[in-house]
């Protein structure tokens, strides 16, 4: 007890402007409530620390920005799979709104790099192939196929995309403890249902002993002592030891993977054609009860890839004729 009242009068660690902006950052994401936990800036700093430099580590790891110009798409199998054609750079990357915003914004800047997102996925299709000296049209094949491409914040620079690419680890991890909250939460609102239709069922059996009304108050006596574990959790000491909890499994969260893949210009994994090349895809890897696998590779995006932005038409308040 002496102990506790003595935390409380203790000279409170020095804070940097940077790292209170983390700390208030992932708060944010996890859920404000945490703010009226005691001391909570404090309790948080070094976790915080040590899951930023892991996510730091992690982000290094990743292969060097690769420039989406037709030469290299010429070289690199990994932009070829990505995009069919040079073109499709164009039309995928150079169509980004926000990135069209930010090439506005830094009118001087001439490269901006981002981190590509895609889904990665072994597909099964039946192909063209020789077997025993004869051509067979239904060779069962391995295809990689990329899907649904996004595009993520840009940075002027490889360094600063690799502090980003932390930060969005970071903000993955508090997002974590907010989903644990937000389920609590969800628990909290059903309970609460459950209950007023208890107390209401429990009216209306009136005040005469009966099977039924004792049923009601065992349930009614079950539900609040489930609401009163519920409220536990919800308190801001527990919740901010949650976000602890998940930001000290960072390493255990978020993951980077790099899968090889033996490929030929149409994808084909382990055929037999002469142009196959070995690919490495880079891979993080969220755990989740069904974990959650996403392509990233890091890319500089040149200005002249930009298309130029359109606006959509709309038809004028008034019609004059």
């Amino acid at each position: 007890m002496w102990s506790t009242i003595q935390s409380w009068f203790a000279p409170k660690p020095k804070i940097s402007a940077d790292d209170e902006a983390l700390i208030e950052r992932l708060v944010d994401i996890a859920h404000p409530h945490i703010r009226l936990a005691r001391n909570y800036q404090s309790r948080l700093v070094s976790y915080i620390a040590w899951a930023h430099a892991h996510a730091t580590a992690l982000a290094t790891q990743l292969p060097a920005p690769i420039a989406l110009t037709v030469e290299n798409w010429r070289n690199d199998r990994t932009l070829q799979l990505l995009f069919a054609t040079p073109n499709r750079m164009s039309e995928i990357v150079g169509n980004d709104k926000d990135l069209q915003t930010w090439f506005a914004t830094w009118p001087l800047v001439e490269t901006a790099y981002v981190g590509l997102i895609a889904d990665a996925e072994e597909k099964t299709r039946y192909g063209v192939s020789e077997v025993d000296g004869q051509i067979r049209q239904d060779v069962p094949q391995k295809l990689l196929v990329f899907s649904n491409h996004r595009i993520g914040i840009p940075a002027e620079s490889a360094d600063a995309l690799v502090q980003l690419g932390a930060l969005r680890i970071l903000d993955t991890v508090a997002n974590q403890a907010q989903l644990a909250i937000s389920a609590v939460e969800t628990k909290k609102k059903q309970i609460d249902d459950e209950l007023i239709n208890a107390r209401t069922m429990l009216r209306m059996h009136g005040n005469t002993p009966s099977a039924a009304q004792t049923a009601q108050k065992e349930r009614i006596k079950v539900l609040t002592t489930e609401l009163q574990t519920i409220h536990d959790t919800l308190n801001p000491e527990a919740m901010c030891e949650l976000l602890i909890t998940e930001l000290a499994a960072t390493p255990d969260i978020v993951q980077l993977q790099i899968h090889r893949c033996n490929v030929d210009r149409m994808g084909v994994v382990d055929g037999e054609d002469s142009d196959n090349q070995i690919i490495e895809l880079p891979e993080l890897i969220l755990q989740r009860e069904i974990p959650i696998e996403k392509l990233i590779l890091l890319v500089a995006v040149p200005r002249a890839l930009m298309q130029t932005p359109t606006e959509t038409a709309a038809f004028p308040d008034q019609a004059i004729f």
